[in-house]
């Protein structure tokens, strides 16, 4: 997994801006993402205002020796959309800061206990 995190608005740069921004987005792979990984992430950021794939960044990070070869190794690409925990363009951390940490280390948590 890798987490980042994105402007409520596009910004110039993105290639996909003028696709939809939901709260939480969701980048997957074909390959290397499975959908018990899938569903997961999707039960634990639903209370959050739903997610969505790969919009408006799609994809995940593989290493290339793995990419395509290798089903053990999973991926899932987690975008938090900023609004959700600041004030933007860079303000302070608002309280959804905690809550989106604990659903992060509970969806970790959950995954390594298997």
């Amino acid at each position: 997994m890798d987490v980042h995190s994105y402007p409520s608005a596009a910004l110039p740069y993105e290639l996909h801006g003028t696709g939809p921004r939901p709260p939480v987005c969701l980048g997957t792979d074909g390959f290397h993402t499975p959908p018990g990984l899938l569903a997961r992430a999707e039960a634990e950021f639903a209370r959050f205002g739903g997610t969505g794939l790969n919009s408006p960044f799609p994809g995940t990070y593989v290493p290339l020796k793995h990419y395509g070869k290798d089903a053990r190794v999973s991926a899932l690409m987690i975008e938090i959309r900023r609004d959700l925990y600041m004030t933007e363009p860079g303000g302070p951390a608002g309280p959804g800061l905690g809550m989106l940490a604990s659903a992060l280390a509970a969806l970790v948590d959950e995954l390594t206990d298997e």
